[in-house]
């Protein structure tokens, strides 16, 4: 199994757990029957909790790239959270231990804005926890979950999106933009409008940090299976085809936010299937 710490190219990849969280199966991916996720369970037994939940993971990237420190999305929080059970995140926590300092951090962007990918952006005190960083939101996240309609149904943004704006520490991006001559945005929506992944390229290797793009490791193979959470499941599907078809061709390193710890890994053929292999 990998530590929590990998290498592409010059770039350094470190994996950071907030949290571990677990969902009923007809909760988490209520399209599906919950007998569909049995034939898994030998083969990926982290992504399984007590009482044949599933389980999940919150987790964070920093990537070190040319002199600069990116943190890529920022977990569900201090907690307590009441729709999560009243779990609370312990990002920072990690980040000391991994040592990777909060003050470190030059940029944080976020793969998109639900609630669990953005809950460390504020101290109590709505002060940025990375103090000297810029914060980089998708366009189309932005557009979609601050529109009158969306916002109410959504108070993290409330709590911990729209106050970035107003401390001026928030920069808004669009398409395939450049964080560093290392690392590249790609746009892989449908699970939000704005979902974007993390294209890492340097000295000849290359990685994608994947954000949503799938939530249980089942969906190396059956990338037509979606998450109650994707917003819009046909792009969804689409993306996650495009995305791995190419993790899969190319032989890349993968980061996936929400598959089991620490979430490194790469898609194989096995007996004619693709397979998630964890480092």
């Amino acid at each position: 199994m990998a530590g929590s710490s990998v290498t592409v190219g010059n770039v350094e990849i470190v994996s950071l757990l907030d949290t571990a969280m677990e969902f009923d199966a007809g909760m988490f991916f209520p399209r599906n029957d919950s007998a569909d996720f049995d034939p898994y369970k030998n083969q990926y037994p982290d992504a399984y909790g007590s009482d044949g939940k599933l389980r999940t993971y919150a987790h964070c990237y920093a990537l070190r790239s040319a002199g600069k420190t990116v943190l890529v999305d920022t977990g569900i929080g201090p907690g307590p959270v009441a729709m999560l059970g009243g779990i609370s995140g312990r990002l920072v926590q990690d980040m000391h231990t991994k040592g990777v300092q909060p003050e470190s951090i030059d940029v944080v962007v976020f793969t998109h804005l639900h609630s669990d990918h953005v809950g460390w952006n504020l101290t109590p005190g709505n002060v940025p926890t990375f103090g000297k960083a810029r914060y980089s939101v998708p366009q189309a996240d932005w557009d979609f979950f601050t529109a009158s309609d969306v916002a109410p149904q959504n108070p993290h943004i409330h709590a911990s999106v729209l106050p970035l704006k107003e401390l001026g520490v928030l920069d808004l991006f669009s398409g395939e933009k450049a964080i560093t001559e290392e690392l590249t945005t790609y746009p892989t929506p449908g699970h939000t409008p704005g979902h974007t992944s993390i294209l890492v390229s340097s000295a000849g290797e290359k990685a994608i940090i994947c954000g949503d793009i799938a939530h249980h490791p089942a969906q190396a193979d059956r990338t037509e299976w979606c998450c109650g959470f994707d917003g819009d499941p046909p792009q969804a599907v689409a993306s996650r085809q495009k995305v791995f078809d190419q993790l899969e061709a190319d032989g890349l390193l993968a980061a996936i936010s929400h598959f089991p710890d620490p979430g490194f890994g790469k898609l194989v053929r096995l007996e004619g299937k693709r397979v998630w292999q964890a480092l």
